[in-house]
This record gives structure tokens, sequence and C-alpha cells, in this order.
């Protein structure tokens, strides 16, 4: 079916409302098999033809608002559902459910539309369908955030069918939803049912009273009283409740008295309840402000006999023996007075701490050090709860190492004991994190679900990368996708498109924020299928592609890997002459990913240009080049006409441009690993030697006036290139010197050493670069994280090992660099040098001695190991057997008579 056959049948239409009675099912199907007909091009225009009929003819057209609605369906439109749902409008007003039923699932079937979803629910309740439009509303209210009377409906209908932990979880739901909306005014209804069913999450409750506390004090205190009610059987709970209510309320005489009766009941063995309750003016008639007095009654109460106190100005754990309204004697440990120290009451509660006996300190003062140490280190839940509840409840990272080290625990194991304390503080749910401070930890009296724990991770968190990676830990972590903790998190993503009332924002440039939102919320929704996401499906990636303004630097500025890889994705599909934009993005995704796809398309002429561009711009793209290098394939090379003697040359002319930046200080870090890499590849591995070994001599001279103009190149290896070339063109003329190298007759210009030195060298720079420095890395990041760098004695510490160690690794390398191997069929024995055992006659002290001549890494003065580059081996060089010579060093004289000359065996 065409143009002409749909215009024909709007043209036949005769709308009256009795028609609406007249439609079934099928009516729809076969429009849909019309539609399914049509190719793209005849969609537009039939979509075109329905819009300008219901404009401008009949804009009840049932078949016009179908047609146009479902083409538009099909294309994510910024308006998809508007003609379906004003559709399913008309059929619920003629009671044609079943017709409803088939156009909300049309709709649902792409999308979870929180309209379509209620509608359809709507109808069936009035076709007596009551589990299903349960069931509905369970998913409304997954994508509907603001919807809160059916989540109170849904939590009361599972608590009838005997679901207690679905009634729970919708309550809660619901309660977070209020709190949110600040609409505290109906939280007391979902409180008090909560109550019914889990009156034993005493802290969830208290935490709700404290939310609402911020919006309303009044109602915080019903709330209060409903859980005071609910906390008979446990006094504590109850003394907390009366305490909070006066804090809201300090004229709150209700709640007084049942304090100062439950003071009573809990205290009712103390030997001072009575006094205390006096001298804190609870129980009179005194004006005084209740808090203050609650304050007193609750310091003072704490002193009894047998409390273990602290005393501030000595530093000192002690016990008290007995305690009067005159008198305190206390027991300090350590104390040579056997009759204990005495001192008034008065003095006694203002310079003495009451301390629970399983307080740190108090352990710290009975225990042995290895005794508490053990189980510091066993039992680590433990530790964290005692440190917390001597800390006032909360603690953080750096109090708890002030607390442990070295009192406890001794530097060296306090890191690895670290790591697993950072590991059950996040996965205990009894320990939570402080909203105020990242590094701060909470013990709480009821477990925290690891979604709420999450929630606070990602609000905490400042950079979008950071919460992105937050989100896919929560999810990777199998958190609670379906609760409003997980919806939070992604609606900060979502409402990057959508306004409040749910319309499309105006999007007038893509940056790396834009895309990246996109392709997460694209990936949860398509691939991890959770439809019920707030997804923008009227946003395609081309029209975000279209308004970004520069595609380089916004795809460079993502920084997840996933999100690039599906960025690239999205480009291949969608973007006409993708080859040459992977091209350009390649250099801020070096990985085999971009080649892979160029290869399984069999763009191999596309794929060699990344190649020949990498070299002809090897000075903006030299990390390009360099993973080109180490991870490309010799073929492609060839296809983009690149020689090995060409890349050979580009190489040198990358690491002297390389070394030249590092001296301009730009981008030190990166060129540095760069110029390594480049100085591997050219003379570890041999490319430059086993080029003259290949070539000519004329290739040998471009080589060597390359070699010889890098800038910083150790001497060392000019050295090498050098003798590699005159071994090989004994007559070559080096444009550096005057004369050309005569090989027999080289004298050590640079480091000379043994195979087995040079190997021994190299070995404790793999040690130091792959052991050493990845260790006091970690160390020093372990550190950091204790915060406040200033006073982190092992962030200093680790930072002075990491420069000594980095001094030492730069010392050696350059050591390295300079070194010339010398092989022993490469001593010359007609003379003394390197690798020659000499005897001589003294002629001063008439003695015969013995030196052997090696370079600074072999040489040891005790063994007259002599190192041919200090003054005294400089001055032995190139004598021969019967020669005799003077020289005088430090104002000493020698004279030495030549015997013999022998090769060292190494």
């Amino acid at each position: 079916m065409g143009f002409q056959e749909i215009e024909n049948l709007l043209k036949e239409e005769q709308w009256t409302r009795s028609t609406v009675t007249t439609y079934t099912t099928s009516s729809f199907q076969k429009l849909d098999k019309h539609i399914s007909e049509m190719d793209e091009e005849q969609k537009t225009e039939v979509k075109s033809l329905c819009d300008k009929h219901l404009n401008e003819k009949e804009r009840n057209s049932i078949i016009a608002m179908y047609i146009s609605g479902s083409i538009q369906l099909e294309r994510r439109g910024a308006d998809d559902y508007l003609q379906l749902l004003n559709l399913i409008e008309m059929f619920m007003e003629a009671k044609k459910w079943n017709i409803v039923e088939y156009l909300s699932q049309k709709i649902l079937s792409r999308n979870e539309n929180k309209h379509a979803l209620r509608l359809l629910a709507d109808s069936y309740e009035q076709m007596g369908k009551e589990e299903e439009k349960f069931q509905l509303w369970e998913r409304l209210v997954k994508v509907d955030y603001e919807e809160v009377e059916i989540i109170r409906q849904l939590a009361t209908h599972a608590k009838q069918k005997g679901n207690k932990d679905k009634a729970i979880s919708f309550y809660k739901k619901g309660i977070h939803r209020l709190i949110k909306k600040k609409d505290v005014s109906s939280v007391r209804a979902m409180f008090t049912a909560l109550l019914e069913l889990e009156e034993d999450n005493f802290g969830y409750f208290i935490s709700i009273a404290d939310q609402v506390s911020a919006v309303s004090r009044s109602t915080a205190v019903a709330l209060l009283r409903d859980l005071e009610n609910a906390s008979k059987d446990d006094i504590d709970h109850q003394i907390e409740c009366q305490k909070k209510m006066l804090a809201l309320d300090r004229e709150d005489t209700f709640a007084r008295e049942n304090l100062i009766k439950s003071y009573k009941t809990k205290y009712k063995n103390h030997s001072r309840l009575k006094s205390c309750l006096e001298s804190s003016a609870l129980t009179s008639n005194i004006n005084r402000d209740i808090l203050h007095s609650i304050e007193d009654f609750e310091t003072n109460i704490a002193f009894d006999k047998g409390t273990f106190v602290f005393q501030n100005s000595t530093n000192r754990i002690g016990r008290i023996r007995s305690i009067d309204e005159s008198d305190v004697i206390v027991d300090f440990a350590g104390q040579p007075n056997k009759d204990g120290s005495r001192m008034s009451t008065s003095m006694a509660f203002k310079s003495l701490q009451a301390l629970p006996k399983n307080h740190i300190w108090v352990l710290k003062s009975a225990l042995p050090r290895e005794k508490l140490s053990k189980k510091v280190q066993e039992d680590i839940p433990w530790t964290l709860k005692t440190l917390m509840a001597s800390n006032g409840g909360k603690i953080n990272l750096k109090e708890i190492k002030n607390e442990l080290v070295p009192s406890i625990l001794d530097v060296k194991e306090w890191t690895p004991w670290l790591n697993q304390a950072k590991k059950e503080l996040m996965t205990n749910p009894l320990f939570d994190l402080s909203g105020n401070d990242v590094d701060t930890y909470i013990l709480r009296s009821t477990p925290v679900s690891y979604e709420e724990k999450q929630l606070q991770v990602f609000r905490n968190e400042k950079n979008i990368y950071d919460k992105i990676k937050s989100l896919k830990d929560f999810i990777a972590a199998k958190g609670d996708v379906e609760s409003d903790f997980f919806f939070e998190m992604v609606r900060y993503f979502s409402d990057l498109f959508f306004e409040e009332n749910g319309a499309f924002k105006p999007i007038v440039v893509s940056n790396d924020i834009t895309f990246s939102c996109y392709l997460l919320l694209e990936d949860l929704v398509k691939h991890q299928h959770m439809n019920f996401i707030n997804y923008p499906d009227a946003l395609t990636f081309s029209m975000l592609y279209e308004r970004c303004d520069n595609v380089e630097a916004t795809f460079a500025a993502i920084k997840d890997p996933e999100l690039k890889k599906a960025f690239i994705d999205h480009v291949v599909e969608e973007i006409p002459g993708w080859e040459k934009i992977l091209a350009v993005l390649f250099d801020s995704y070096l990985t085999g990913y971009i080649p892979d796809i160029y290869k399984q398309k069999k763009k191999y002429s596309a794929l060699a240009g990344i190649y020949n561009d990498a070299v002809e711009n090897f000075k903006e793209k030299g990390n390009t080049l360099i993973y080109l290098l180490k991870n490309g394939e010799k073929k492609y090379w060839e296809k983009a006409g690149v020689s090995a003697e060409q890349l050979l040359y580009t190489e040198l002319q990358l690491l002297d441009y390389t070394n030249r930046c590092i001296d301009n200080r730009k981008e030190v870090q990166e060129n540095r690993k760069n110029a390594k890499t480049l100085m591997g590849i050219l003379f570890d591995e041999h490319a430059v030697l086993n080029f003259i070994a290949e070539g000519q001599e004329e290739r040998a001279q471009k080589i060597y006036s390359l070699v010889a103009n890098v800038f910083n190149l150790p001497g060392g290896k000019k050295i090498e290139i050098k003798h590699a070339i005159s071994e090989k063109f004994p007559s070559f003329k080096f444009f550096d010197e005057v004369e050309p190298i005569n090989k027999q007759s080289v004298f050590p210009t640079g480091l000379f050493c043994t195979p087995s030195s040079l190997a021994a060298k190299k070995k404790e720079i793999d040690h130091i670069q792959h052991v050493e420095l990845p260790e006091v890395a970690k160390e020093i990041g372990e550190a950091r994280e204790l915060g406040d760098l200033r006073e982190n004695s092992e962030y200093k510490y680790g930072k002075e090992k990491q420069n000594l160690l980095n001094n030492t690794l730069r010392r050696l390398s350059e050591e390295v660099d300079r070194a010339t191997v010398i092989t022993k069929d490469k001593v010359d024995s007609s003379k003394i040098g390197f690798g020659t055992k000499v005897v001589m006659m003294d002629n001063i002290n008439a003695e015969e001695v013995t030196f052997t001549i090696m370079g600074p890494w072999e040489s040891n003065p005790n063994e007259n190991v002599i190192n041919l580059l200090a003054p005294f081996g400089r001055a032995l060089l190139n004598h021969k057997v019967g020669e005799r010579f003077t020289f005088t060093l430090n104002d000493q004289n020698y004279d030495f008579t030549v015997k013999s000359i022998s090769v060292v065996d190494f």
C-alpha cells in the first residue's frame, strides 16, 4: 500500500463517535501490515500526508493518528508516543479495553513509557484484572520517579498478600521519595505501617526522623514518638528517641518526663543516680536548657565505682576505686601509690573522661601489646567497631592510623592491614560513609544497605568519569538496580537530556560529557536491558555528532575506554566516511580495536594510511608511531610505502625530537617514556647495528650522520656505532673526525665493560624498574589516601625512597647507555689496556707488582683491579713490554718497567 491508497482511506473515513466502537484489533493489524510493506521514503511521504490531514481536515482521524504515531514510534521522534497515547485515551472513553491493551503494548514494546503503563493499568482496573494492574504498577514506579501513592498501594497489597519483604521494600521506597520531594506530611502513615513490619530496624527509623526534621520538626517529633512506643523493650532506644524529641522541642514536657523515667530505669542500681539527677536539674523546676541538663547528667552518671577513666593532663588510664559526693579515688596504671589518687568530685568531673571497658585506650592499658596486636590483625571487623565506638561512633583513616601505629601495629604492618580494612569498611553493612567527609566512616546500630553506601560514594565523586565508574562498580557488584538509590545515580546522567517535566532539553553543542552520558544510558537500556531507565531515544548518535565542533578533541576527552569503544562503533555504523574519522581518532585510542575494524571491513589501504601518516607527521604523532612500531604489522608498513630504511631514519629523528622536548621541559614524563622505548628499539634490540651490518657504506654514512646528531644521545652509543661501522668499512671517514678510526688504537673514551658486568647492571635496572619502584609507588598511593600529606610520615618516606631509586636508576641508565662491551677476543695484549693483566717492576721499591686493568664496574683497588678511567689507570695505558715510564700522582712518584702483559680471563 502506497501514498494513494492511504489518501483514499483517509478520504473514505467518516469520523463519528460511534465509529470508535466499530474498531477491532484486526483493524490496526491491517494498518500495521500496510506500514511494514513501505520503504523509508514511502513512510516519510505517508507520515507527512497523515500529519497534514490531522492539522487541516480531521484532528481525530483514527487512521491518520495511528499511521503517523506508528511511523514516529519506529523513528524515535521527540513526541514518539503522543498520537498513540491520544488514541488510547479515545478508546478508553469508549471502553474498548482490548484495543487499549493493543495500543499500549505497541508503545511498551519499544519503551517503558510511564503514560502508556498508567493508561493500561487503569484499563486493567476497569476490567477487574487486579493482579495484572499491580504488575503494571510495579513497572510504572520504576520509570516514574515522582510516583508515591501507587507505591503505597503496592506496599499495602504486598502486605495483604503476606509478602513482607516486598511490602518493606515498597514502604521504604515511598518514604525515600517523599523525603526527597520534601512532602514529609505524608511520611507518617508509611512510617507507622513499616514499624509494624520491621520494628527491630531502629537505626533506619532514627535516620528517617533525622531526615524529616530538616523539613518539619513537628513531624519528626511525631515519628519519634511512634518509634518510642514501638521500642518498649529497649530502654536505650527509648532514651535516644526522647533525647531527640527534646533536641527538636525543648518544651516537650511529656518527652522530658519519659526521659527521667527511662534514666531511673536504666540506672536503678547506680549508687549516685539521685544526686546526678538533682545536680543536673533534670527533676527540678530550675529554668535551665534541657539539653545542658542531659549533658551534665550523662557526664556525671558515667562515673561510678569500677569505671575506667582517662586523665588528659597526664595522659593516663585509671579505674575508680571509690566515689561519693565529695571525693573520688582512682587507681592509675603504673601508679606506685597503693592508696590511689584522691581528688574532689568536681575536679574529677572536669579532669577525667569516663571510658567504657571496651574502649581502645582501656584495651591498650590492660592487654599486652602482642596479644592486642594479634587480635587487631586477625579480627578487622572487631577492630573497626572498637575504634569507631571509642571515637563517638565515627572515625577517619588518619585517626585510625594514629590510634594503631605504632602503639599496636608496626609501620610495616600498617599498609597491608589498611588494605583489608578498606574492603571491610565498604562491604560490612554496619559501617557507613559520612555524608560530609569521604574519609570518615560511621558505626551503624543497624545495617546499611550496599545500595545506600554506594549512592553516598557516587554523590561524593566530583568528576563525571569517577561517577560513571562508581555506577559501573554498583552494577558489577550486583547492587539492586531497581532501587531508588540506583535510579538517583542514573538520573544524574539522564538529567542532561531531560527537563523536569520530561521534555527533551535542546542540545546546542555536543561535548565529551554529552556523548559519555548518552552512550552510558544507551548501554544500560539496549545492552543491559534496563528498559525502565529514562533514555533519550529521540536523539541519535548522528544528531549528537552533527552538533560536535571538534570530534577529535571531544573523543580524546572521554576517559572511559568502554565508552570510547562504543563511540567508535557508532561512527562506523552511522557516519559516512568513517574510515577517515577513525584514522583521526586512532591517536587517542591506541589499541588494536581500530586496526581490527579496518581489517574486518577489508579497508587495508585506509589502515596503511595510518602507518604512512605516523611516519610523515612523526613529531605530532610520536605516540602513534611508537605504538605501531611495537604492535604494528610489517606488511602495513610495506603497503604504506614506508621502507625499512625510511622507518629507521624516522625513528632516529623522533628520538632526537623527543630528547629536545625533554630538555625543554615539554611533557617530560611522556617523552622520557617514549625516548626509552626508542632507545630500546634502536640500540638494545640492535636495529641500528643490524642495519649497518646488512647495508652498504652509503647507508652507513646516512645512519651515522643521524646518530651523531641525535640530541643528548649517550656517548657510548655513538662509540658503539663507530666501532660497528669501522669494523665493516675500515676506510670509513667520519665527518666529525679528522683521521679515520683505527680499531687497533682506539682507547676508551666511554665506559668499557665485560658482558657479565653489563648484564648485572641491566638486571639491577630491571629490578628497580619492575620491582622496587612499583612497590614504593603502591606505598605512596596508599599513604596518600590517608590525607594531610604535610604530616604523613609514610608519604614523605615513600617520596624520599622513590627519589633515591629514580636517581639511582637514572645514573645506572646513563652508565649503561655509555657502556661499550669488550669481549676477551677483542683485548689487545701488546699494550696495557682494558682486560689486560700487567706484571711490572716497581723500580722505587725494588719489588714486582701486578695490576689488572678493567672498567669502573669491575674495579677493586684492594685487589689491584684498576679502573682504566681513574688517574692511576690512565697513567698505565698503552705502555708495552720492556718499556720503562715514570709519573707523579698526588705528590707521589712512580717508576715502573713493564715485564709482561696478558689477557684477563673474563
